[in-house]
């Protein structure tokens, strides 16, 4: 894993309550399959070992299922909740990687996404996920003052953290190594 992540990589997610939003951390107990949805009928996108770092979205089990995110592929996905072990626990920190660049009209929070690096990131902004490929970037409007945030790079250690974001302004986020 490589620590430069920590600066590397942000963006958001809000999948849960804020007042108790948290990600585990955790390994497969043995080699399992990475499947597309929550249910053994879903397609098996690959296989884990016990390994792969994986982080669990906090978002009740469907059909036994949780939702994970595999960190060495960088890939979302489906995996057996009782082949999981779980080794920690994040709590979201308020974090700082937004700079203001200016207002809008539009009376919303903008964000503008900026990939500086060689690296596919992979995004994830109130409950909508995104791909940044290397050195491209994106303008998202979000209706929501309130950004909880998830990204990582694919072998890169994700970060996970919050901030408040004043309607009407326009905010950068840039990713760089």
């Amino acid at each position: 894993m490589h620590i430069r992540c920590l600066i590397l990589c942000a963006a958001v997610l809000a999948f849960f309550t804020t007042a108790s939003a948290q990600l585990l951390t955790g390994h497969a107990r043995s080699e399992i399959n990475f499947r597309e949805g929550p249910g053994t009928q879903f397609r098996v996108l690959h296989t884990i070992d016990h390994s792969n770092l994986l982080v669990i979205l906090p978002r009740e089990a469907q059909n036994g299922f949780v939702e994970a995110f595999d960190v060495e592929t960088s890939s979302r996905g489906y995996i057996y909740e009782n082949l999981i072990v779980v080794t920690d626990t994040l709590n979201y920190q308020t974090q700082h990687f937004f700079e203001k660049a200016g207002e809008n009209s539009l009376g919303e929070t903008e964000i503008e996404l900026v990939n500086r690096t060689n690296h596919s990131l992979f995004i994830w902004i109130n409950k909508n996920s995104y791909s940044l490929a290397p050195f491209e970037k994106k303008v998202l409007v979000l209706q929501s003052e309130e950004i909880v945030f998830f990204s990582s790079a694919p072998g890169l250690y994700p970060v996970f953290g919050r901030e408040i974001l004043q309607k009407g302004n326009t905010f950068r986020w840039v990713f760089s190594l």
